[in-house]
């Protein structure tokens, strides 16, 4: 009888619970509630806040390296810890700082704000990812990890509808209780946190084991690599839309409806493509193939100025296609290789401290580097970047290469 239990199991395939579906409902909490100022962000610095672009966008550089400073902490508390106290206490720190934005009132507060923001939101999705590692089989922690992105995507969508929806009356006053569910919703995840039972048992290694990953070139290396093969996000986030903006006559309206491509391109496939990504070899090929795509939307970026709007209309959504799928690869070729390579008793410390990697991309790093240089040098900055990516796709060939045994 167990033996046919066991048949009947390997052909229906893992059920709902092996998708841990507590941590998919504290994704899509949390998730809508950063949905619903995520969008509308820089409008309520500037609108209401009365703060200048140039003052916002310092903050949040300084924030993010705050941010990067802080994961050493972090990790050592995950590591004593574990990742579910840590993450109740992230989510709760969160909460009090979305409230905190409605007393900004000059860029000392904001900068204030904003640091506490980035330092939560950089630790919230290694210790989500922990606690999955503890939780689901090996064998199904690829697939749990692609519902679970693809529940964050569904999630800032669904939050982005009801901010966009509150925000149609025009009025400043919308944006408070758009702050206070966000920060709600933040509350509520960690009391959804707060009644799973515990996932792993404490450890004693804290301070010694972190200070071992800080020496760790492997992890240093990897984590560099990364933040190259995150550029997706200021590619997406800052260079794209400037670049539709400055350098084509396509309306800005585009912007959004692109936008939407990336979302629903995310939220239809990263399930599908777990497969591409589920083993270390193929987890590596992805991250290759990612950067290859990377390298061909820089290409398409920095063929667009003098094209027809409709031509040029038609490379900005190739290029943005190119990136949605680098980004599908990369984030989940992440998972597999960080899971691979974490060591057994310090898993929760080396993913916060692997997650700098995005960090430094997307906020510290990435924001300077599509506006200081790619944007500025215009054509050849795409050019350049392209080229940098390009180089950037051998590494993985080179470490399968590398860890291929030998003949004797």
């Amino acid at each position: 009888m167990g033996t046919s239990t066991t048949l009947d199991r390997r052909r229906t395939g893992p059920g709902p619970r092996q998708f841990l579906p507590l941590v998919q409902g504290a994704t899509l909490i949390e998730w809508t509630g950063t949905g619903l100022f995520l969008a509308v962000s820089t409008i309520y610095f500037v609108e209401v806040a009365h703060l200048s672009t140039s003052s916002v966008g310092t903050g949040l550089t300084i924030g993010g390296a705050v941010a990067v400073a802080t994961a050493v902490p972090v990790a050592r508390l995950a590591a004593r810890f574990g990742p579910k106290p840590v993450l109740i206490g992230v989510m709760l720190l969160r909460a009090l700082a979305t409230i905190g934005y409605l007393r900004v009132d000059g860029w000392w507060t904001f900068l204030l704000v904003v640091a506490v923001i980035a330092v939560t939101e950089q630790s919230s999705p290694p210790l989500v990812q922990s606690y999955v590692g503890a939780r689901a089989p090996e064998s199904l922690r690829a697939k749990v990890m692609a519902v679970q992105r693809t529940v964050v995507n569904l999630g800032i969508s669904l939050g982005g509808l009801i901010a966009g929806a509150a925000l149609g009356t025009g009025s400043p006053d919308a944006f408070r209780p758009l702050l206070i569910g966000g920060a709600l919703a933040y509350v509520a995840v960690a009391a959804v946190y707060a009644t799973a039972r515990r996932e792993e048992a404490a450890t004693t290694v804290g301070s010694a084991r972190v200070s071992g990953l800080l020496k760790d070139r492997r992890l240093l290396g990897f984590t560099a690599y990364n933040a190259l093969v995150s550029l997706w996000m200021p590619v997406l986030n800052v260079a794209f839309p400037l670049w539709l903006v400055t350098a084509t006559d396509v309306p800005e309206r585009y912007v959004g409806i692109l936008y939407a491509v990336n979302t629903v391109l995310c939220i239809a496939l990263q399930y599908p493509l777990n497969r591409c990504y589920r083993t270390t070899r193929r987890a590596w090929l992805s991250y290759g193939a990612a950067a290859l795509l990377l390298s061909g939307g820089a290409l398409a970026f920095a063929a667009v100025p003098g094209l027809r709007t409709r031509d040029a209309l038609l490379v900005l959504g190739g290029a943005v296609v190119l990136l949605t799928f680098a980004e599908l690869l990369q984030v989940g070729a992440s998972w597999t290789l960080s899971f691979d390579l974490a060591p057994e008793g310090a898993r929760s410390a080396y993913l916060v401290l692997f997650n700098t990697s995005r960090t430094v991309a997307n906020r510290v790093v990435g924001p300077v580097l599509m506006t200081g240089v790619v944007l500025a040098l215009g054509t050849a900055g795409w050019i350049a970047l392209a080229c940098v990516l390009l180089l950037g796709a051998l590494v993985p060939l080179a470490m399968l290469r590398a860890a291929r045994p030998t003949g004797g």
